[in-house]
């Protein structure tokens, strides 16, 4: 092995320090080896350590010199000798297949070597079984890194700011495990994994086959044709299998809404049974709020006391006024219930129910529905109108056997969708998929990958998402189940903390933002400050890994694709020449057109003259 320095001053068990010089200086985050005494083992053992800092000086060439001092002496001396100090981190050395850390420190004046390829691959590729290649070494790229499958079992985050290439990372990763069995589903909010079929020059990858794209069947066109990424399945969902609960999780109905949740309840008792679509639920909410009797059947009766507006005083006689008003129409009320109503919006009047006998509700034996039903679905309007209007409702299910399929990759793409949509629908598979796993058990472990994570798992006073309560539950418990997260995200510091702590693997690359790298800091015990000082300087592709999906922390350059990439960047160069190109044909066009009319002009006049 080549020496490359010799070890000086004082030595910890973790780091060290060594003197070198220009010609053989191991460049920074260099690999290097020195040996220590284990006195228990009664050996010496290779540890590996990584090279962090360098840096040069010169004893001639003080700080403390002006210019024209370090002019004269380099004037009578053609250089001065520099001093080169490096400074390196002990990463531990390999008993078998696991990494330990010497307990030991090395000798001041032990010589430094470099790392040889076989050590590294020792540590980084081998023994590693059914690795996922990511790539290799930054400073040796004929040294691969192969990922630890089980280290997935802790849920994963990959971190990186725009542009620093986390979804083309998150692509070479989700090639590899689906070639290996994984069965993944992607949430994809940006299109970014919907070409996974074909190459960059649309060729059919060599795992077509087992890729399906699902696609919300709107009415928006997206950026990326069906026909570019080989066809899709539309994703739809059946209305009539959601629970009270859900519609009003969806469209933000809170819990202290009583009076608008008991008569979706009492519309959804009516339907039970029935494969119904959200407009059929509609109609069934406007026939209560009109009393049940039908649509536009009811009669509007006065306000009592307890619904006035606010600052208002009560007319006098009202109460003896709508008590006959509902005598006269032979309906009979329970008139302590009636002042039960304490959320009546002043604006929503109170509609009566229908006779007895006259459309009655069967759900509440044929008497029709109760006041606080009727004041409710007045104000359930406007939210089941909103669901009526989304295009994802269909008589299907959420194909959960298909996505649960054996080395299966299905990609929800979730591009132009509106963000409470999209929230619902990452909502309801995750909870679908946990309903299965803890009720039924899965067969195989199923990995999710969740695209702009901190949109659906924000952290933060008042930072709310329908999904996040399922998604912090699946990153606490999920592994017991076969559940593991992939978490993909450019503003870890928007993330819910204990999630992201959640994530003991992490792929972090560039990332230049303060708030971004404290974030990571709390989140992760695995990081040295020397690995967030490195984060800014990374360049596209390259990435810090650590966690159990490595024996020790490194830093690689990600390795090929075999897909295209869905989320590149638009060619704003290209496009501009285009536009160019665009104007110019324009302009001849409307040339040719002017000549064609001036010329058809000439020849009319010439035919009127002969």
């Amino acid at each position: 092995m080549n020496t490359v320095g010799y070890v000086v001053g004082e030595v910890r068990t973790d780091e060290f320090t060594f003197v070198t010089n220009r010609k053989i200086a191991p460049p920074r985050l260099e690999y290097i080896v020195i040996e220590v005494e284990d006195p228990e083992r009664q050996k010496r053992v290779e540890v590996l350590a990584q090279v962090t800092k360098l840096s040069v000086s010169s004893r001639l060439l003080d700080t403390s010199l002006s210019y024209e001092e370090v002019a004269h002496i380099l004037d009578r001396i053609s250089a001065s000798q520099p001093i080169i100090v490096g400074t390196a981190q002990v990463l531990g050395y390999l008993e078998g297949s696991t990494v330990r850390y010497p307990r030991h420190a090395t000798m001041p004046g032990n010589p430094v070597t470099q790392a040889p390829d076989d050590l590294l691959k020792r540590f980084f590729s081998e023994d590693v079984a059914s690795g996922i290649d990511i790539g290799s070494l930054i400073n040796r790229d004929q040294v691969s890194v192969l990922l630890n499958p089980n280290g997935l079992r802790r849920h994963t985050a990959v971190i990186a700011q725009t542009g620093a290439g986390k979804s083309y990372t998150v692509g070479v990763i989700l090639e590899k495990l689906l070639q290996l069995g994984g069965t993944v589903v992607i949430f994809d909010p940006n299109s970014d994994y919907v070409k996974m079929r074909r190459d960059e020059s649309m060729r059919v990858t060599p795992f077509a086959d087992r890729v399906e794209i699902y696609r919300m069947p709107t009415h928006q066109s997206g950026r990326i044709t069906d026909e570019e990424i080989g066809g899709s399945k539309k994703f739809t969902m059946k209305f009539s299998a959601l629970e009270v609960d859900e519609i009003c999780t969806m469209t933000g109905i809170p819990e202290t809404s009583t009076n608008i949740r008991k008569a979706l309840q009492t519309a959804y008792d009516n339907l039970r049974g029935r494969d119904y679509a959200p407009h059929e639920f509609l109609r069934e909410v406007e026939r209560i709020a009109n009393g049940g009797g039908g649509e536009g059947g009811g009669d509007v009766m006065p306000r009592g006391p307890e619904h006035k507006r606010k600052g208002e005083e009560p007319l006098p006689g009202m109460e003896d006024f709508r008590k006959a008003a509902y005598a006269k129409a032979n309906i009979d009320v329970d008139w302590e219930d009636f002042g039960a109503d304490t959320e009546a919006d002043d604006e929503t009047p109170i509609v009566a129910p229908a006779r007895s006998g006259e459309n009655g509700n069967q759900g509440n034996g044929g008497k029709g529905p109760s006041l606080d039903a009727i004041a409710g679905a007045q104000k359930a309007l406007k939210y089941v109108e909103r669901l009526a209007r989304v295009d994802i409702w269909g008589h299907e299910e959420v194909p959960l056997q298909e996505l649960l399929r054996p080395m299966n990759l299905a990609v929800i793409d979730l591009a132009g969708v509106d963000s409470w949509i999209t929230e619902f629908v990452v909502d309801k598979v995750f909870r679908d998929i946990w309903g299965e796993a803890t009720t039924n058990g899965l067969p195989r472990p199923v990995f999710f990958v969740l695209e702009e994570a901190h949109n659906f798992v924000p952290g933060g006073q008042g930072a709310r998402s329908q999904a996040a309560h399922i998604i912090k539950r699946i990153a606490s418990e999920g592994r017991k189940f076969g559940l593991f997260l992939v978490l993909v995200t450019q503003r870890p510091y928007k993330i819910h903390g204990d999630t992201l702590s959640q994530c003991n693997s992490q792929i972090i690359m560039r990332l230049t933002n303060p708030q971004d790298q404290l974030a990571i800091k709390q989140s992760s015990e695995g990081i040295s400050e020397g690995l967030l000082a490195d984060l800014p300087g990374l360049n596209v592709g390259e990435a810090v890994i650590l966690g159990p999906i490595v024996r020790v922390p490194v830093m690689v350059r990600i390795g090929h694709r075999l897909s295209a990439q869905g989320g590149n960047d638009i060619d704003v160069v290209k496009a501009l020449e285009d536009a160019r190109s665009q104007v110019v044909i324009d302009k001849r066009e409307r040339v040719m057109k002017a000549e064609r009319a001036k010329q058809k002009k000439t020849e009319w006049v010439e035919e009127l003259d002969a």
